[in-house]
């Protein structure tokens, strides 16, 4: 079945055309926008989104040589 012409002669009123106006505005303005910087992407994958991974990796990496090589430098020296 087809459907019913709208009430009001007008055709501002109809709101399916309003969201169209809507969505062509949306579309024009997103394509404005200017595309993400793939270099802030980048830096962004390799340690996450926390901004003090690399303070933790580099913690854990004195503390892993810590333990391998505290024990060997402690046998070394004479008593």
């Amino acid at each position: 079945m087809a459907k019913p012409p709208l009430k009001g002669g007008d055709g501002d009123e109809d709101p399916r055309i309003t969201d169209l106006r809507a969505y062509r505005k949306a579309r024009e303005a997103e394509k404005r926008r200017k595309p993400p910087n793939p270099k802030a992407q980048m830096r962004e994958t390799f340690l996450g989104a926390n901004p003090r991974a690399g303070l933790i990796l580099a913690l854990l990496a004195i503390a892993v040589l810590a333990y391998i090589f505290l024990p060997v430098l402690l046998r070394g020296i004479p008593r």
